[in-house]
């Protein structure tokens, strides 16, 4: 649940959940403390190794090589529909499994909390993926409030707008709204006249998808902002190169009472 400045202060061991869309700077952020002294858990990379390790080499036929650095493979294991590219029941298997491990990992906060401070780290923070917002549980989402502050890293409009231009230069694989996802498809399938996804291009299709998925995924991202964290705009963020400076953008968004 939302907390006051002066109980964020109190809290010895903090530990930050950074929300927001793929590319908002969770990981920048991340980065920056880890190399500061705290802890940095990657839900991306324990999804990609622990969780997804041997779903990955077994089904791609080649050994996981998946590094903090580097994701392709991860990305590559999602995949892509449509012509030359997966079936549809092989699609929403990796993406069934993939929702999977989000969880599993989300799961293990207040483990790896532990363990972190076991190792001497006074604080950790929680880099989570670009899809938290999809998750469809509330006692985990509950969870992670009980074990974190949940930051919101919400994009500038200018932001929003390269995102978009991004996705229609660049249509990369992407983890979809489940509950709207067969909708998308009936809907594509029907506006351009194909009779399955064995017919979509799959640029084409991403293309006409991501705008909708983006839409989709924004109030989800404000609703679990509003009731348990903090909206912090990403511009107030822009330049901090110190613990300390986080900290004060957090503290400066967080209020005096409830």
């Amino acid at each position: 649940m939302p907390i006051t400045i002066s109980e964020f202060n109190d809290i010895k061991h903090k530990v930050i959940t950074l929300m927001g869309m793929s590319g908002v700077g969770k990981t920048y952020l991340s980065t920056m403390l880890e190399g500061q002294g705290w802890h940095h858990y990657s839900c991306d990379y324990e999804i990609g190794t622990r969780y997804l390790g041997a779903e990955i080499s077994d089904t791609l036929g080649e050994p996981n090589k998946i590094t903090a650095q580097d994701l392709s493979q991860l990305s590559e294991y999602v995949g892509r529909l449509g012509k030359d590219c997966l079936s549809l029941e092989e699609f929403k298997r990796r993406q069934q499994k993939y929702y999977e491990a989000e969880c599993q990992s989300l799961r293990e906060l207040p483990k790896v909390v532990k363990e972190a401070h076991q190792k001497g780290f006074t604080h950790v923070v929680n880099d989570s993926t670009g899809s938290l917002c999809e998750i469809d549980d509330d006692i985990l989402l509950d969870m992670i409030d009980e074990n974190s502050l949940i930051v919101y890293i919400k994009a500038s409009p200018e932001e929003e707008k390269e995102v978009l231009k991004r996705a229609q230069e660049y249509p990369k694989p992407l983890f979809f709204s489940p509950e709207r996802f067969d909708y998308w498809i009936e809907e594509y399938l029907s506006e351009e006249e194909l009779s399955s996804c064995d017919e979509m291009g799959p640029d084409g299709f991403s293309r006409w998808v991501f705008p909708r998925l983006f839409e989709n995924r924004l109030p989800k991202y404000q609703r679990i902002a509003d009731k348990y964290g903090v909206t912090i705009p990403s511009e107030d963020f822009h330049g901090i190169s110190t613990e300390q400076e986080f900290l004060d953008v957090i503290i400066s968004h967080l209020p005096e009472t409830l």
